[in-house]
């Protein structure tokens, strides 16, 4: 049974998809149509952006929708509308929103309110507040959600537009009745509908019947919520808007079944069901599942129950719907616990187990978002006042001039240039110090090479003469004299290299040691010999060491520095200190 079940359902969703794709492409090729009638670019901006507000296109997909708002944006940059720009840049922003991409929702809200800003279009601002403060409420910024919806509704109410009020009072609602202020959120949702009624706006009355109702709802009241969702519901049947409707009657079932009519309620989810297949709408339909099983539950209709229960289960893991898979999960878990079914429970605790720890990692991933979202945000922010002050400034200053007269001007001007003269001076003497003091460096390490060269090479003739030499104490003079030259190392030479490297890298051994307090002597002298790029040959004949002992003196100063297991060169490393 519950095969056949399921091949229906997915056999009626693929008819369903096509059906949709079909009325989206029919719909979008009239538009195109349209389109090749006018000549002007401002016009086909405002004909696509009328298009997307028209009732019946509502419920176009959103990567239709986002396509379509990107090609009026596109019109509208190169023919520098700016007005068609701001209009479709908004309601690219509230594409994303919808689609919960905050990011990009929040790119183009605050595009949108600067232009509106410096254009002075208080209705295509007002719009940015109201688009940038729904994105903090989901956010669950409620500080700065209420902020911009207040600074919303100012601009809407200075401009005496009915609907952008009744849309912000319900905003602001919305923001109580996430932190559960029942009682201002009804203030708010009655002041809107009340405004909306006004003006004979079905949308805007829609809309706050249905937050009305979810607030009688959580009340408790579900008579008085589904009183306003048949309200909402018949709007919606006026207005052809079939994905209200399904949701209406879904949530009108819900409270029927909290009420105890579980027959009503099993008939209004038999309709809604019907309603999101027609959409092909998987979440509304995994939650009528779930909605089905928990109704079969309440009346101990228990295989019925089961089956709903993993179609939801079944509709969640296919979409990736972590939050009906653990309702189904959990549900079925109790459900086989309940039979004393071991291995079905298990298995279900397992997948909610599993859901549970998807819908973590989902709400840890929304609060980094949030963060970040609210990093850049200030970010901008911060960034447009300082544009903002300086420009203020620069005008001041432009204004200040004007009126001292040409003689102020040519002394701050003439200053300028001295103070500008000075400073390239001390910039071209800094330069010219630290070239010199390179030049002096290098020439010291060039002499401190050769020097050591001439040595290893007279100790090397030591050694042949010791080979060939007769007597012992010969040989023991030309030993020790070898030996004396191998060791030996000029200290004043040394140590006048070492004052010339501090002074042209200034700090470089005290940032090493604050970093690396365990680096020995011989340890920073290496690090200063790579610091100048040099080769393990040159470092070999300064030192007087063997290729072998510099080579594994460096193998040590990188676990030392913590590069033992990167792929980071270690004379770049320190170039960087």
């Amino acid at each position: 049974m519950r095969s056949r079940l399921t091949m229906i359902l997915a056999f009626l969703g693929i008819i369903c998809s096509q059906v949709i794709v079909a009325q989206d492409m029919i719909r979008t090729h009239n538009l195109d149509s349209l389109l090749r009638t006018i000549k002007s670019p401002r016009e086909k901006v405002d004909a696509i952006l009328k298009f997307l507000k028209l009732p019946e296109n509502q419920h176009l997909s959103d990567t239709v929708t986002i396509e379509l708002a990107k090609r009026a944006l596109q019109i509208a940059q190169q023919a520098s509308y700016a007005a068609g720009k701001v209009n479709a840049m908004l309601k690219l922003g509230n594409c994303y929103f919808r689609t919960s991409d905050y990011k990009r929702a929040m790119e183009f809200a605050q595009k949108s309110k600067e232009m509106a800003e410096d254009l002075d279009l208080e209705k295509e601002l007002a719009d940015a507040l109201s688009l940038i403060g729904k994105i903090f409420t989901d956010l669950d910024d409620y500080d700065r959600s209420s902020q911009y919806f207040f600074k919303g509704l100012k601009l809407y109410e200075k401009l005496d537009d009915k609907e952008g009020i009744s849309h912000a009072l319900g905003d602001i609602g919305m923001v109580f009745y996430d932190q559960q202020d029942y009682k201002k959120a009804l203030e708010y949702y009655n002041n809107a509908l009340s405004i909306a009624e006004k003006i004979n706006n079905p949308s805007a009355i829609k809309r706050q019947y249905n937050n009305i109702a979810v607030v009688y709802g959580d009340l408790q009241k579900y008579d008085t919520a589904i009183l306003f969702l048949r309200k909402a519901l018949a709007i919606n049947i006026k207005l052809g808007d079939k994905l209200r409707q399904g949701t209406n009657i879904m949530n009108i079932g819900y409270d029927q079944m909290n009420l105890g009519n579980f027959s009503g309620a099993l008939s209004s989810f038999q309709q809604s069901l019907a309603i999101f297949r027609e959409l092909n709408n998987h979440i509304n339909m995994a939650i009528c599942y779930i909605n089905f099983g928990f109704c079969y539950r309440s009346i101990n209709r228990t295989e019925e129950s089961i089956e709903y229960f993993k179609l939801a289960l079944a509709e969640g893991q296919k979409h990736g719907f972590f939050r009906t898979i653990e309702s189904g999960s959990k549900m079925l878990n109790q459900i086989y616990a309940e039979k004393k079914d071991t291995l079905n429970a298990y298995k279900y605790v397992m997948l909610e187990k599993l859901a549970v720890d998807s819908l973590f990692a989902s709400q840890k991933h929304k609060l980094l978002s949030k963060l970040e979202l609210q990093y850049l945000y200030e970010k901008k922010e911060f960034a447009r006042q300082l544009a903002q002050q300086t420009k203020n400034t620069v005008m001041l200053i432009v204004i200040f001039s004007l009126l001292s007269g040409l003689i102020i001007l040519g002394l701050v001007f003439s200053r300028h240039r001295l103070k500008s003269r000075l400073v390239v001076f001390e910039k071209e003497k800094i330069e010219s110090e630290l070239d010199m003091k390179n030049r002096e460096l290098t020439v010291n390490l060039i002499s401190l090479i050769k020097k050591n060269e001439m040595l290893s090479d007279i100790s090397s003739k030591l050694v042949q003469l010791d080979r060939h030499a007769k007597g012992v104490e010969a040989k023991e003079v030309i030993t020790m004299i070898s030996q004396e030259l191998r060791n030996r190392t000029d200290d004043k030479m040394l140590n006048e290299f070492t004052l010339r490297f501090q002074e042209v890298h200034a700090g470089f051994y005290e940032k090493l040691l604050q970093a690396h307090p365990d680096l020995s002597q011989s340890d920073l002298k290496l690090c200063a010999f790579l610091r100048l790029n040099m080769s393990t040959k040159d470092i070999s004949e300064l030192n007087g060491q063997q290729l072998a002992s510099i080579d594994q003196a460096r193998y040590r100063l990188r676990k030392k520095l913590g590069l033992s297991n990167s792929d980071t060169n270690l004379v770049t490393f320190l170039s960087q200190v």
